[in-house]
């Protein structure tokens, strides 16, 4: 946990900062949160979904690459970050490709070129102050060339959680919306 206290004030310093502007401080603080989560679960960053209420819908902060997708509804049925928003019970599922699940978004090009498609998948509810604000959810992916790797547990959805918790009001003092 130490790890996550220095990724806390090294947050909070940039949050108080002047030197850059508000989508610098934005960008910078989602790269460094990605970062963190995927080291700590061995994954990719581009694993690693970060999704925020606006409005009535789910919008993408992370990956990068999905910034600019359309929105999830949160009251649709079918996306998995609108079910965790809405019921606020985390997700854990290590034989997703055998779910009904959104699968537009695993054909949008990552930052490599390639299209993969999630196999293993944790996810939480980020809430701050009692408020639900977002979904922070940690893939496993896969080519058809290489393995999704590692199951993930229910000691892993603990450490989401309590991560989600305390990462959560430095993502909502970022966020730009």
């Amino acid at each position: 946990m130490n790890d996550v206290n220095m990724l806390v004030e090294e947050l909070r310093a940039l949050i108080t900062t002047t030197e850059f502007s508000a989508e610098e401080r934005f960008n910078v603080a989602m790269n460094r949160i990605a970062g963190f989560l995927a080291d700590t679960f061995g994954a990719e960053k581009g694993e690693v979904a970060v999704l925020w209420k606006r409005g009535d819908s789910l919008s993408f902060l992370w990956p990068d690459f999905l910034a600019g997708a359309k929105d999830l509804a949160i009251d649709s049925a079918l996306p998995i970050a609108a079910n965790i928003f809405r019921n606020g019970n985390s997700f854990l599922d290590n034989r997703f490709m055998e779910r009904e699940h959104m699968v537009e978004y695993e054909f949008v090009k990552e930052t490599d070129g390639e299209s993969r498609l999630i196999w293993k998948m944790m996810g939480v509810a980020v809430t701050v102050d009692g408020e639900r604000l977002g979904v922070v959810q940690i893939s496993r992916k896969r080519t058809p060339f290489n393995e999704p790797g590692p199951d993930f547990t229910p000691a892993d959805v603990d450490v989401l959680e309590k991560l989600a918790a305390r990462l959560g009001p430095l993502l909502k003092a970022v966020i730009p919306f």
